[in-house]
């Protein structure tokens, strides 16, 4: 006799995508696709570098498909349950240097210098020339509101 319960390997790279978004902790916006990418590759030796436009296009497949929703660079599962969305921290915004330039808006690609210190005052990452796109989700959260307003 065969057992119906028993629950079936995802076969598809949708279907490996969607398990990796339900086997992950739970996120009002989902799973970033960099955290589904790694969890297919230790999970399905699914090798994400090599195989970035098969992932790209399952994504969305997904997305198109109402399979998945997407926020940022983050995915769900649609009609699986929605965590409540924890209240966002604070930022606490000091301008050091004004741009004399009008306001940066969402979907604006600002350019920015900065320096990345420790509490200790080491310094752990910067750029001169660092550019990307505000509200997009490429950068932390702070980022995106501290030069929006």
């Amino acid at each position: 006799t065969s057992n119906n319960n028993k629950k079936k390997s995802p076969k598809t790279l949708l279907d490996k995508i969607i398990h990796a978004i339900r086997n992950q902790p739970p996120n009002a916006n989902g799973v970033s696709r960099t955290a589904i990418a790694k969890y297919l590759q230790c999970e399905f030796e699914f090798d994400y570098k090599s195989k970035s436009t098969q992932l790209k296009k399952a994504f969305q497949k997904g997305v198109q498909t109402n399979k998945l929703v997407q926020t940022g660079q983050s995915f769900r599962v649609n009609g699986d349950p929605v965590p409540d969305q924890p209240e966002e921290p604070k930022v606490k915004i000091e301008d050091i240097t004004t741009g004399t330039g009008p306001p940066a808006e969402s979907g604006d690609t600002v350019v920015v210098k900065y320096q990345g210190k420790l509490d200790d005052g080491s310094v752990f990452d910067s750029a001169s020339n660092f550019d990307f796109t505000l509200g997009a989700g490429d950068v932390i959260k702070g980022w995106d509101q501290g030069i929006a307003s």
